[in-house]
């Protein structure tokens, strides 16, 4: 018998209590004919076939063997399709780009989605019950679109608030120069009127081209946004701190917003952490023609 493999007698038992060991080849089921409570360490029986010892063996209802391949990695057949789930929102390309996931099991993702034949494209979220259905109280039927100015909106990450509103944090812009952009939406997908104006708050830094890619929740309500800002000629790690409510924290940095320069060069934040002492971390690359990982920790207070 070759290593890593486990021999399966080709005539099953039908009662899975008569795989014990000392049973001879196709004994019967009767188990007064056999030492009871000894669970196999082997099976024994042939002629053979073998399989392999990762599959696991089951019986269906009916007594018959039934292999399954459920490993550690292989797709959830529970999930969607076969473990895949693909969402249009208006027949154009759409992008998640953020996750996120609710007590309850629900599943939330954010990214853009295009305006149908246009190019233009709004912040786009949709809410999947655990089996990957689409969640229907949130949005329209289950989907959420969000535009800020008309032009090219992307949410770049997603996070929940123990009150289970959703906030969404990306960049809002005409293609040539993006602001920070947040929307925040009640549980049911509504925007949340009492943050920002109608739900939504845009920062700007310089003039330039800001984005946010990445979002963290303080315990205390207030919300940290990371990404990059164009201040002249390059481009630095970009930190923002708003409210609760969403107006910018003057307590953080200077008016709410912190800059970063690591190389003089090009350095862009990509996701943001709060550590236990609620100290700030973020994290992304430094430079140009050959990047680096770069890592910048903030005061809160």
């Amino acid at each position: 018998m070759s290593a890593g493999f486990l021999p399966i007698p080709r005539r099953q038992p039908t009662d899975p209590a008569s795989f014990v060991e000392g049973g001879p080849a196709g004994a019967s089921a009767d188990r007064s004919r056999r030492p009871q409570g000894k669970r196999l360490s082997s099976l024994r029986g042939s002629p053979t076939s073998i399989i392999p010892l990762a599959f696991l063996l089951a019986l269906q209802p009916g007594g018959a063997p039934l292999i399954r391949g459920r490993r550690p990695g292989n797709l959830d057949p529970t999930f969607g399709s076969a473990g895949k789930v693909t969402t249009d929102f208006a027949g154009g390309s759409d992008l998640a780009f953020g996750v996120a996931l609710q007590p309850d099991g629900k599943i939330v993702a954010a990214g853009t989605a295009t305006r149908g034949a246009t190019i233009f494209s709004d912040f786009a979220l949709a809410r999947y019950n655990p089996d990957g259905s689409l969640d229907a109280t949130f949005g329209s039927g289950g989907k959420v679109t969000t535009d800020f100015t008309g032009n090219f909106d992307q949410a770049n990450a997603v996070a929940l608030q123990p009150n289970g509103k959703i906030v969404a944090a990306g960049s809002t812009g005409d293609g040539t120069s993006h602001d920070f952009a947040l929307a925040r939406y009640n549980p049911d997908g509504s925007l949340d009127a009492t943050f920002g104006s109608g739900g939504k708050v845009i920062t700007d830094f310089t003039g330039g081209s800001d984005q946010a890619f990445g979002v963290a929740l303080q315990p205390n309500g207030k919300i940290v946004a990371a990404g990059t800002a164009h201040t002249g000629t390059i481009l630095e790690f970009a930190l923002v701190r708003y409210k609760k409510h969403g107006g910018l924290d003057p307590s953080f940095g200077s008016g709410g917003k912190v800059t970063t320069d690591f190389t003089g060069s090009n350095d862009v934040a990509g996701g943001v952490a709060l550590q236990p002492d609620r100290k700030i971390v973020a994290v992304g690359h430094a430079g140009t023609a050959n990047s680096d990982f770069a890592l910048a920790r903030y005061l809160v207070e």
